[in-house]
């Protein structure tokens, strides 16, 4: 658990995200957002103008802030830990709890009427997305003489950020989206851009905001918490990565890499001990502090009830006797993956497990009657509600990883080797033994598996490791649990997208649901 000193900390570094007043903004989000029926409702006339609300500098940048501050809101889940639903649970990494809503898209075979956690996944990155429109309709026309071209650059740079940051969100579990550029755009009701058109806009904005934003930003706490040069930079690699463009994803990785921003922690747990946050590994990460208003709640939901030194004895941390389900505990496969490397470091980070089936409520699927059951230590280590976990969105050994996966590809190979010895090292394993470009390719997948679990990449990762989605099918469809019964996937080469959510089908007409659903 966090020490007071550790929570005043972060309550003094907080940059204001969750107090700004920003009403104005947040209704701006709900009405252009294609997520909910609020999406027809109209802005009284009597309420403030986004003309008559951005006047200054001061207003710019506490409308920006608004938007990062989305994650405050209670009902705010998907960047909190749904987005681990989407990577490691419908891989091989994790398994849902007792709802079957969760277990169905584990198994592929959501339900496109289920709100959760299906629904969140669209309507809260089009949340973000509305907010950035907001700020790239209105920002450049502030006529505030204080207000610098730098620092108006900086404004409108992280709103190009912000809006890639969430298309690729979305792209990448729907495919091609409606795209929703302004909020002056009359069509309410958009047909779905192609795949290719959507990760056209999401690199246009990309490099805009590349061009635009400045390499750090006045202090240490806003560089690893806003968009940023290197953000921007570091989205570009992934995006390239995702379609198949493997020299420029290597050449915007060694941008970031060779930055002099960023760097490597010498020990893995400060990155989730909570107690080196904003740390020179950090590319992007989202703030939480602990207040009555602010809810960090996801570690209580992957965490065993009861004390942790029950379990494991040595590891720090608290959790609560909460009777209800508990989402994203690890797989057995994850955990033989972690022993046959050898991982000690990296797997002692990540879970934390319970050997006596009889101390938790019993889990509903994944595993055999024996089998201990592991929960998701590496997300955070206290159960408080209202408590101060960050969320890990970018970092540098993601980059490093991505660089050698993308120069493997290109035929780069020994180059490769030894940016994926450079992250071996930082967790005590030896160099690897592989040497041609298939041994390689497979040892960066079963790196970058063990590195960054719940870090939204395994799904995406096995997919450009297939890059056949009859092979990624096969094997998701191939898996088992630790007694060898199969685990009942249903993945189909056209069940890899995620279904729209009937609840968007209902509210605009001009939807396509994906096929296969």
């Amino acid at each position: 658990m966090k020490n007071q000193s550790i929570i005043s900390k972060k309550n003094n570094k907080m940059y204001n995200i969750q107090n700004i007043n920003m009403a104005l903004v947040t209704a701006l989000m709900l009405v252009i957002s294609s997520c909910s029926p609020e999406f027809l409702e109209k802005v009284p006339l009597n309420e403030l103008s986004a003309e008559g609300s951005y006047q200054t500098q001061s207003d710019a940048e506490a409308a920006i802030g608004a938007v990062y501050g989305e994650p405050a809101n209670m009902s705010q889940h998907y960047y909190k830990w749904q987005h681990t639903v989407f990577s490691d649970m419908r891989a091989d990494n994790t398994h849902g709890g007792f709802v079957a809503d969760f277990i169905t898209h584990e198994l592929h075979t959501p339900n496109a009427s289920a709100y959760e956690p299906l629904g969140y996944a669209w309507a809260q990155p089009y949340r973000y997305i509305a907010g950035a429109n907001s700020v790239l309709d209105n920002v450049p026309g502030i006529e505030d003489p204080n207000f610098s071209d730098s620092d108006k650059n900086s404004v409108l740079g992280q709103a190009y950020f912000i809006r890639a940051f969430n298309y690729f969100q979305l792209v990448r579990i729907f495919g091609g989206v409606p795209l929703q550029l302004s909020t002056d755009d009359a069509d309410l009701f958009k047909s779905r851009s192609t795949e290719d058109e959507t990760y056209a806009q999401i690199e246009e904005d990309l490099l805009e905001a590349e061009r635009l934003l400045p390499k750090e930003h006045s202090s240490n706490f806003l560089t690893r918490t806003r968009g940023t040069k290197g953000a921007a930079q570091a989205m570009l690699a992934k995006v390239y990565a995702e379609t198949r463009d493997y020299a420029k994803s290597a050449e915007y990785a060694a941008k970031v890499i060779n930055s002099g921003v960023y760097e490597l922690l010498p020990t893995f747990d400060h990155l989730f001990d909570g107690e080196h946050d904003y740390s020179r590994e950090s590319i992007l990460e989202m703030e939480h502090v602990p207040d009555g208003n602010v809810a960090s709640y996801h570690p209580l939901q992957m965490l065993p009830p009861g004390d942790f030194s029950q379990y494991e004895g040595s590891k720090p941390g608290s959790s609560w006797e909460v009777a209800y389900h508990r989402f994203n505990t690890i797989t057995t496969d994850l955990i033989s993956a972690f022993d046959e490397m050898g991982d000690n470091v990296r797997k002692w980070s990540t879970v934390v497990t319970v050997n006596d089936r009889s101390k938790i409520t019993q889990p509903n699927y994944g595993y055999g009657d024996d089998t201990p059951v592991s929960f998701m230590y590496k997300m955070g280590r206290s159960g408080e509600i209202f408590g101060a976990w960050n969320v890990m969105l970018l970092r540098l050994a993601d980059i490093i990883l991505l660089r050698a996966e993308a120069l493997n590809a290109i035929g780069q190979t020994a180059e490769a080797i030894t940016l994926l010895n450079q992250v071996r090292a930082r967790v005590d394993l030896a160099p690897t033994t592989a040497t041609s470009q298939d041994e390689v390719k497979l040892a960066i997948l079963k790196e970058r598996r063990l590195e960054l679990v719940a870090e939204f990449n395994r799904y995406y990762d096995l997919k450009r490791y297939f890059n056949d989605n009859t092979a990624m099918a096969q094997y998701l469809n191939g898996l088992t649990d630790d007694t060898g019964v199969s685990l009942g996937y249903q993945a189909t080469a056209d069940k890899l997208l995620m279904p729209i959510p009937q609840a968007e089908l209902d509210i605009n007409p001009n939807l396509e649901q994906n096929p296969g659903y």
